[in-house]
């Protein structure tokens, strides 16, 4: 509380400062004021730090894990109302758990956020939110990190990244395999659908069944490199061909 009541009072200090010219230039200032304060007080005494120091029970070989990326990266979090900004970031994929490396700690201790107080959080360019279960009225939805593209407020997908892993037993212990195993969701018109296929989308778009076809045949090769691309790209194209269609209209 003491940290808070000390940040608003920077804030207000230091906004007194400064000079304001764009939304831009406010969205700049807005990060450097934060990691200003950060710096200030100290990044271990933030209220971000308060987790549970993170385990990881799962032992995998190197060319597997369980995360988004294996290593920390930079990123944002907003965290119990409050955004923290360049902050050491990774995504346990299999467990739903946002881990913290704390500042000036070595990359082998982490912190498992709070998912009660964790928001959303921005890492390697990919913008994930927090979803409740009781937003959406539909059959086994839960409650977790879901990467969002934003094409227009009626028209957003997400991704739910998930893991499924197998143990294998070697001479030298028992290790574990993992494979993605993600689900694909449409928030159309402030309805959620789920996306399993082609024909999920043409069911939803039938009228768009040509370009949506053309669409799959031209891009099968990232299909199979990269689904969750292709999916964005495909629900890019796809809200593009809609928003053409109602101009026209």
């Amino acid at each position: 509380m003491k940290n808070y009541q000390k940040k608003s009072t920077f804030l207000i200090l230091f906004g007194l400062l400064l000079s304001i010219h764009s939304i831009h230039a406010q969205t700049i200032k807005e990060i450097e004021i934060y990691n200003w304060f950060d710096n200030t007080v100290g990044k271990e005494n933030l209220d971000l730090n308060n987790g549970v120091l993170y385990t990881n029970p799962y032992r995998t070989t190197n060319d597997d894990n369980l995360f988004l990326n294996d290593r920390f990266e930079k990123g944002n979090v907003s965290y119990n109302g409050q955004m923290y900004y360049d902050t050491s970031l990774k995504y346990d994929i299999y467990r739903d758990i946002l881990i913290l490396n704390p500042q000036g700690a070595s990359e082998l201790i982490g912190v498992s956020l709070s998912t009660e107080k964790v928001d959303s959080f921005t890492i390697s360019n990919r913008n994930f939110i927090k979803i409740r279960k009781e937003k959406y009225t539909f059959p086994g939805f839960s409650t977790g990190y879901y990467e969002t593209s934003l094409f227009n407020e009626n028209f957003i997908f997400y991704i739910k990244h998930s893991k499924n892993i197998q143990k294998k037993i070697k001479e030298d212990g028992i290790y574990y395999s993992s494979k993605s195993n993600n689900d694909f969701y449409l928030d159309y018109e402030k309805k959620l659908y789920y996306i399993n296929g082609k024909s999920d989308l043409i069911k939803l778009f039938p009228e768009k069944k040509k370009q949506i076809n053309e669409f799959y045949f031209m891009n099968r090769g990232l299909a199979k490199s990269d689904l969750n691309q292709f999916m964005k790209n495909l629900m890019k194209y796809t809200s593009s061909l809609l928003s053409n269609q109602t101009k026209e209209n």
